[in-house]
């Protein structure tokens, strides 16, 4: 675990913000190499790439706070720290959700394109290799940072990480070692998902290189593979906040996703009529 990469002087460099930076970097620029291979504009996929940012980061908080209010709230809490950069003697906004980031970030992008008179869904699919590739990268800066970590494993157990007893303690190291009393090990969720991401990075390339693409599908797949992926990740985590009978928020989530855009799928394919 290396929460803090390097130093730039006595300023830290943390691991989550260096990933997820990196993560959105290398999916603009990936989206924009595929944009070009089909004919779109790679500078209005770069210019939405500002609003794609913003509006993850945006939804990724908003969606923590719905889902954990009662932090911000007195007195075990401040409604300035919802927006505060400042805490705990470190610079940065912890908290965030991917899922909530992932789909105001569609929206958004969505929203730009239409309001540009730019066909949606075509941009939307050049996108859908680098969001997966995007999930990796981040959930590695995850690991990094000890945060959204797994359950606790038996021992001997292969799947398992055991976080350092360092001050201060990283969330997943509190898990292990307070609120656990001292637990062999977790689950390694952050890289399960990041394995998960690369997976549907490269299924998503190869989609649009095969004779099934059609305009569209690399996005629904996108869409339909992570909310099965995160569903998988969701039964395996910690979950901080109370579920709604067997589920957590975001299984519910990735349940409406996944028969939603899976249902377009099975359309779009059964209404593509063999040529004669």
């Amino acid at each position: 675990m290396h929460p803090t990469l390097f130093h730039v002087f006595s300023f830290p460099v943390p691991s989550y913000g260096t990933m997820l930076a990196l993560s959105f970097l290398s999916g603009i620029l990936l989206s924009m190499y595929f944009a070009k291979q089909r004919g779109l504009s790679p500078d209005a996929v770069s210019d939405a790439g500002l609003y794609l940012i913003v509006s993850a980061i945006v939804g990724a908080r908003l969606y923590y706070v719905m889902t954990h209010f009662s932090e911000f709230c007195p007195p075990q809490g401040s409604l300035l720290d919802i927006v505060n950069p400042f805490q705990n003697g470190r610079i940065g906004i912890s908290g965030l959700v991917m899922y909530g980031g992932f789909i105001a970030a569609i929206v958004t992008t969505a929203l730009f394109f239409k309001i540009k008179k730019l066909p949606i869904l075509p941009y939307l699919d050049v996108y859908s290799p680098g969001v997966g590739l995007g999930i990796a990268l981040t959930r590695v800066g995850c690991f990094l940072n000890g945060c959204c970590y797994g359950l606790a494993t038996k021992a001997g157990s292969v799947l398992s990480v055991s976080y350092p007893i360092v001050k201060p303690l990283s969330p997943a190291g509190y898990y292990q070692h307070v609120e656990l009393g001292g637990a062999t090990g977790l689950l390694p969720t952050q890289l399960f998902e990041s394995a998960g991401g690369i997976i549907i990075a490269v299924t998503l390339y190869l989609i649009g290189r095969s004779k099934f693409y059609f305009t569209g599908l690399q996005f629904y797949l996108l869409v339909v593979m992570y909310a099965v992926l995160r569903f998988f990740i969701e039964s395996v985590r910690y979950i901080e906040t109370q579920k709604i009978g067997p589920f957590s928020h975001n299984q519910l989530i990735c349940i409406v996703l996944f028969l939603v855009f899976g249902g377009i799928i099975i359309r779009k394919f059964t209404s593509i009529r063999p040529a004669h």
